[in-house]
């Protein structure tokens, strides 16, 4: 395994493209968790995030085609307040209140997030040609999640637009009186 690394910057920056990685190795953790604030994992096969916790100054992290999905964010235990910035783009997001409210609890301070490729995010890089839903169904994912992440600066490609009508757009587990989302097992 190569780790690509600036000395002159005592590794604030670690690049583990195509590694094959399932985890973290932990001789990776002891040696560069202390002074990494930029992080990328993309293209790996991660299933386990726990050791994410030891990053206290890990500021953008990107795990970019991984193959993730709502239970690999689940192995991550402890929040990471100083995290600014998460690219997530083509891995397998699949349910976008379970994936938002994960989001939300580990990285509260969240600036910019980046889902394109994933199911929950209809930008047309996997949806059947001719869909006429594309502006509709995009613009609803996107105020789901900037009324969801208070901080949020940018999403995906844009700006983030924060629109209180959700009228038109029925969410799934969603009080639209308390504007918060709600227990949706005991439907």
């Amino acid at each position: 395994m190569e780790v690509l690394d600036d000395d002159d910057n005592y590794s604030e920056q670690l690049i583990l493209v195509q590694q094959n990685l399932r985890s973290m190795p932990i001789e990776i953790v002891q040696r560069y968790a202390e002074s990494t604030e930029h992080l990328d994992l993309s293209h790996n096969c991660l299933k386990d995030l726990s050791w994410l916790s030891e990053f206290e100054q890990l500021r953008y992290l990107v795990l970019d085609s991984n193959r993730l999905h709502e239970s690999q964010l689940r192995t991550l235990q402890v929040p990471l307040p100083q995290l600014e910035v998460l690219m997530l783009n083509k891995n397998e997001f699949s349910d976008l209140a379970a994936t938002i409210r994960l989001i939300r609890r580990l990285f509260p301070n969240l600036q910019y997030l980046s889902l394109h490729g994933n199911p929950i995010c209809p930008d047309g890089l996997h949806l059947q040609p001719f869909s006429s839903y594309l502006d509709y169904d995009y613009t609803y994912y996107s105020n789901f999640i900037a009324q969801s992440l208070g901080k949020l600066k940018f999403l995906d490609h844009a700006p983030v637009k924060r629109s209180f009508n959700y009228e038109s757009f029925p969410i799934k587990g969603h009080d639209r009186s308390e504007n918060t989302l709600v227990n949706t097992t005991k439907l």
